[in-house]
């Protein structure tokens, strides 16, 4: 990095030093992880010529031409191949180091295919790229051609790019060429079918084409209102006294999704709050009775802990769950069949508070992002970041989010969340909509008012949430949340993928 700060100052012209400072972190696309740079007459280890993942570029114009190799940081760098999309299948890279964050998307993904910058997504006349939501200018005539493609994990890429840059419509264009490789890290598909429950059924959605979702099946599901998949079951909880605590569906084959077994309230089991998958067994939090551990197959059902659980969510061999007795709590489940309470915890700053309301219970929710540990509290309306240490978990930021909390979901380096008010005090007052936040920064970068908000899932670069109008799609491939799509009889309490 220091090299660059060295060259830069040897251009005399403010203009164009600031030109190519842009153009350094603009078009270099993920130059974030470099490991390494070199000027013009310095030995050029490109990436591609050693087959690693990174990106060389070079700029300029006569004498004021300039170099640069980065080596990418695979642990910051994600690269997707993503299919379903009706337009077709494309490539996603991005980073998730702290801001900035980078977003490069293009259906380019075959060999010989070409495509140039656009400004918005879900376009086959282009590629998009964006810092923190800003997408590249569109001063500049930079093509992008595809060397190499793949469609599988570890297949290798290669896009080349060149042609002219200039940030402002003022300033002379400036050549830029170069190429960069990377690995395909992972193959998903958008969301086919989602699962959300509207109080009367367990309503099945097919959601293949973001832009056009179709109603497929529906389950009769009194009162209920939670809903999570593993393994092709889909877990169902209910509010009502006279209905099971849980029902599991067998979504095998989604047209045809069918109740197989159900767990009634009663002594053990009172009200569900979440579900998470441990090897081949389920863990169900439930607030009034602790949380159960499930081998189905078996049927096999064990309370594990008596104190009222509100939310969990697993993150390597452990679970951090917000537990009424001691706030946030880990178990750590190296053997899944034996968890351990442990004495890691944080009692201050959780709120452990749960109120029912008609349709379900308001409740604060806990997430990770692999890293951290994060959680949407009730009572004062604030979405919290915590760090677990050998002392316990740690609160080292937060931000408002003004409202009561009815879902939670992190993907990548932002959060969603859904709040809403109750007529039951204290939650009258409440913003109510779904909010985005982004975690390095701890900051509302923006949110969606909706009628009583209940739930949202992220797939791709797709956010589905769940309201009493309908199930709202937005794109949040720009960084921030643009609506796509609103089917009416998506309606819900909550949803899953």
């Amino acid at each position: 990095m220091e090299k660059i700060a060295i060259v830069m100052e040897m251009i005399i012209h403010k203009n164009i030093m600031n030109l190519l400072k842009y153009l350094t972190i603009i078009t270099t696309f993920f130059f974030f992880s470099c490991s390494s740079g070199n000027t013009q007459g310095g030995i050029p280890i490109t990436p591609c010529d050693v087959e690693e993942q990174g990106v060389s570029m070079s700029q300029g114009n006569g004498n004021l031409q300039y170099t640069f190799n980065y080596f990418y940081d695979d642990a910051k760098t994600i690269v997707q191949y993503v299919t379903g999309h009706p337009q077709g299948d494309y490539y996603h890279i991005y980073s998730t180091q702290s801001s900035p964050f980078l977003d490069f998307y293009t259906f380019a993904i075959n060999a010989g295919d070409t495509s140039t910058f656009d400004q918005s997504w879900n376009t086959t006349a282009g590629s998009y790229y964006a810092v923190d939501g800003t997408p590249f200018p569109q001063h500049n005539t930079i093509v992008l051609n595809t060397i190499t493609g793949g469609t599988q994990v570890g297949d290798a890429i290669k896009i080349t790019y060149n042609g002219g840059f200039s940030y402002l419509p003022s300033i002379a264009l400036t050549p830029v060429q170069g190429d960069f490789c990377v690995t395909i890290d992972e193959v998903i598909n958008l969301a086919e079918y989602v699962y959300i429950t509207d109080g009367t059924n367990l309503k099945v959605i097919n959601a293949s084409n973001p832009l056009a979702p179709s109603l497929t099946h529906t389950i009769p599901a009194p009162t209920s209102y939670y809903v999570n998949t593993f393994n092709s079951v889909a877990y169902v909880g209910y509010f009502d006294a006279i209905e099971p605590f849980v029902s599991f569906v067998n979504i095998s084959n989604p047209p045809t999704s069918n109740i197989f077994g159900s767990i009634a309230k009663g002594g053990n089991y009172g009200r569900l709050t979440d579900v998470v998958q441990v090897d081949n067994l389920t863990y169900i939090s439930d607030e009034h009775k602790g949380f159960h551990k499930l081998h189905i197959a078996n049927t096999d059902y064990a309370r594990v802990d008596i104190h009222d659980v509100m939310s969990m969510v697993k993150k390597g061999n452990s679970l951090a769950i917000i537990d009424f007795s001691v706030g946030l709590r880990k178990i750590d489940v190296t053997n899944a069949n034996t968890p351990v309470i442990t004495n890691t915890f944080n009692l201050t700053d959780v709120d452990i508070a749960s109120y029912p309301h008609t349709s379900g219970s308001y409740h604060s929710w806990t997430r990770t992002d692999g890293t951290d540990f994060y959680i949407a509290n009730i009572n004062d309306k604030k979405f919290k970041k915590f760090k677990e240490t050998n002392f316990g978990y740690n609160l080292i930021n937060e931000v408002n989010i003004n409202g009561y909390v009815t879902a939670l979901t992190i993907e990548g380096n932002y959060a969603y969340i859904t709040t809403k008010a109750s007529s039951l005090a204290p939650l009258q007052t409440s913003f109510d909509g779904v909010t985005m936040v982004n975690l390095a920064t701890m900051t509302v970068i923006d949110s969606k008012p909706l009628n009583a908000a209940s739930g949202v899932v992220i797939k791709a670069n797709y956010a589905y949430v769940t309201d009493a109008n309908g199930l709202h799609i937005y794109d949040i491939s720009s960084s921030n949340l643009n609506l796509v799509q609103t089917y009416s009889n998506g309606f819900g309490n909550y949803i899953s993928l």
